[in-house]
């Protein structure tokens, strides 16, 4: 099998370790076409760079390569001494490499023989690569590890990248690039929003030295780029303005380039316009500044106060300014796909939750011409109806399991044709009922991008194309995640009780057995609410990861883990309810149902019967926008002050973000599952709500630092 990279690519980052791959014979055979080369160059990475370390006489077309490295190994050849080399896998063995060289600026490498290049190609074949399906695919690969320390060290939490680097076998996790992947951690650690910025100290253009913190205003951009960067020079001009408009309240900039030739750096700096505090080591990559923050690509940036503080890291392009309005001027204005004006929901009343009849989609294959096909057969979909009318456009009827209901619209198909075709879909919905939900569409049911609209057109093939309300995550595929995030955590597993249709309601537990404090973190009590499921995720991620403070907090603390309560209606594709027709977030007082019943007993068991205390329990859901609905701080509670002054600190923590507040339990029955925990255990409790079109990377972000800040707060209290 032959694999083809290109020569001509950005250079990787790697760097020596002191742990080797082993020592053996490599065989390398090549071949040069359609094209004059007279010698070929090895390299190899040596201190983040490709050192040649060999080199070939080209003899009649052929050259070759015999002698003793580390193998399998990343490996670089080239034509000329002084390029980039193309990148490849060798393996222990024979080799075969083919050298097209057709066009001097866009040579072509073929490789056969090597199991690990086919690997690498594999990976790259990939249109979203997923790098932990892929260690998973290949735990004792080189590929795997070199993969997570170069392209996902610099886009991972510390926490998502110790978790990949648990699903490597030993031997991987010894790897130069996990030992080096492992130093990056730890500097990411120290470089977190909330810490203090390192010094810096290094020359200006005058070749003066110039200190960061001689430098600082108000609030200072710390800005790394490099004038051979193109993503830096693209972004300048919105620095620029940036800094015009904010510069006499305040504004400082302090830039690091990484260029390694000090005219190419001046004319970047003159061409671009950029008037702040420039300095560079003229070191490339080997900048001891870039390593000392962490830096794996660039344009990067780090926000800090006039303490040094930083408080914000890569904001650029609009989140730029939208967070540099906001300390300035103090404005409340969006970010992350945020409303402003957002009302929420009043105050719950309440709602029969003895079981009634739903209506039930009829499951199959549904045609109405013999051309195009669409499918309701599978977990998680819905579509009541097809129909095509006289200008040829697809008519999906959308109904919900029962009447009245939340008007949460999920709908769920996969479509096909006999042929390569574009049709326009138009999604029915009952009377009164509106659109809420923007198509997401999928080839593989895993990516999913946006459409626009109740009507669209929909390009489609002999291939089924996924169509859904949001991403579809089905209750096998949130099982698998939970159980699948940290290996190095172990998860204590427990089917608290069968939901309607029979299947398992589980619970999972972590932390310390015998602590008497702990928290519960309850998920997807409503079916069709995908963007609090991913914020759930990215918090529970967070309280699973190798961090100190999440170690150090599972060995104070027991944490309950629901993130599925509601599996059946999920499945079923339901906009609201269970398999008996009921929300069972307004059954924690009744308790009619088999899931909210299996819940109350079991955390009678575990925490009134063990003499436990349960300090804090959180609900996600998804609605209109981001906002949190919390106990009425009139009310008594465990740790007064705890839920504002922890909403207070994520808030400090992303700037520009306003959090909206909203007590909606005032007292009386305990229709939610929050105000039942509250009610019953005295816990801290709230219903955390994101956006149905919030921003992916701030639900993240967000998330992930409510964790974090949650961690704090317990540990304070």
């Amino acid at each position: 099998m032959n694999n083809t990279t290109k020569l001509i690519l950005p250079l990787l980052l790697a760097s020596g370790g002191s742990l080797q791959a082993q020592q053996q014979t490599l065989s390398l055979q090549g071949t040069v076409k359609n094209g004059a080369v007279a010698v070929v160059y090895l390299q190899r990475f040596e201190n983040k760079i490709f050192t040649v370390i060999d080199s070939a006489q080209v003899k009649n077309g052929g050259f070759s390569f015999r002698r003793r490295l580390p193998l399998p190994e990343l490996y670089g050849i080239s034509t000329q001494r002084d390029v980039v080399p193309s990148y490849v896998f060798l393996d222990a063995g024979d080799n075969k490499v083919t050298i097209d060289a057709t066009d001097e600026n866009r040579q072509k490498v073929s490789l056969s023989g090597s199991k690990s290049q086919q690997l690498f190609e594999e990976y790259r074949a990939q249109r979203k690569p997923d790098i932990r399906s892929f260690i998973q695919k290949y735990p004792d690969n080189i590929v795997s590890s070199y993969l997570l320390y170069r392209e996902w060290s610099y886009r991972l939490s510390p926490e998502e990248l110790e978790a990949n680097i648990a699903l490597l076998s030993e031997r991987q996790q010894q790897s130069r690039y996990i030992q080096d992947l492992r130093k990056i951690i730890a500097v990411t650690r120290q470089v977190a929003v909330g810490k203090k910025a390192p010094a810096i100290v290094a020359n200006d253009p005058d070749g003066n030295p110039q200190a960061l913190y001689d430098h600082l205003g108000k609030y200072t951009l710390i800005d790394f780029w490099a004038s051979w960067c193109p993503p830096c020079r693209k972004e300048n001009p919105n620095i620029v303005a940036n800094y015009q408009k904010y510069k006499s309240q305040g504004f400082e900039i302090y830039a690091i380039s990484l260029d390694k030739k000090k005219e190419a750096w001046l004319k970047g700096i003159a061409d671009d316009h950029l008037t702040w505090q420039h300095v560079s080591e003229l070191k490339y990559w080997n900048s001891d500044i870039a390593a000392d923050y962490a830096v794996r690509a660039i344009p990067a940036n780090f926000l800090v106060d006039e303490q040094g503080t930083i408080i914000a890291k890569n904001v650029r392009g609009e989140e730029l300014g939208k967070v540099l309005d906001s300390l300035f001027n103090q404005a409340k204005v969006e970010i992350g796909g945020l409303k402003k004006d957002f009302k929420g929901q009043n105050p719950i009343s309440y709602e029969s939750t003895k079981s009634q009849e739903i209506v039930k989609q009829e499951g199959g294959i549904f045609s109405v011409d013999k051309r195009v096909f669409f499918t309701n057969d599978y977990d998680g979909a819905r579509l009541n109806g097809l129909q095509k009318s006289s200008d040829g456009v697809y008519h999906v009827q959308v109904a919900p399991e029962r009447t009245p209901i939340n008007p949460s619209p999920w709908y769920g198909f996969q479509v096909w044709a006999a042929r390569d075709t574009t049709i326009r879909i138009q999604l029915d919905y009952p009377s009164g009922v509106h659109h809420r939900y923007d198509p997401k569409v999928s080839k593989d049911g895993t990516s999913w991008n946006k459409l626009s609209g109740a009507s669209f057109d929909l390009p489609v093939s002999g291939e089924r194309t996924w169509v859904s309300a949001q991403s579809n995550v089905p209750s096998k595929a949130v099982y698998q995640w939970i159980e699948q995030v940290n290996p190095a955590v172990q998860l204590q597993k427990t089917e608290a009780g069968k939901t309607g249709l029979g299947k398992a309601l589980n619970v999972y537990v972590v932390g310390n057995p015998e602590s008497k404090k702990s928290i519960a973190v309850l998920g997807r009590q409503h079916p069709p609410e995908i963007t609090g499921h991913y914020a759930y995720a990215s918090f529970v991620e967070y309280l699973l990861g190798n961090s100190a403070d999440a170690k150090e907090f599972r060995e104070k603390y027991r944490i309950y883990l629901i993130p599925i309560v509601n599996p059946d209606g999920v499945d079923l594709g339901h906009w609201r309810a269970n398999a008996n027709g009921v929300d069972l977030n307004r059954d924690w007082s009744e308790f009619n149902q088999p899931e909210t019943i299996a819940l109350r007993d079991y955390f009678k068991k575990e925490i009134g019967q063990q003499g436990r205390q349960l300090y804090f329990a959180i609900d996600f859901h998804s609605t209109g926008s981001d906002i949190y609905y919390t106990v009425d701080p009139a009310l008594p509670s465990r740790f007064p002050g705890f839920i504002p002054n922890w909403i207070t600190s994520v808030k400090e923590a992303i700037p520009g973000y306003e959090p909206l507040v909203k007590p909606l339990y005032l007292g009386g029955p305990t229709f939610t599952a929050y105000s039942y925990f509250y009610k019953n255990y005295n816990a801290e409790a709230l219903v955390y709500e994101i956006g149905d079109n919030t921003d992916p990377d701030f639900i993240q972000r967000k998330a992930r630092i409510s964790a974090q800040k949650l961690i704090e707060k317990l540990n304070e209290s």
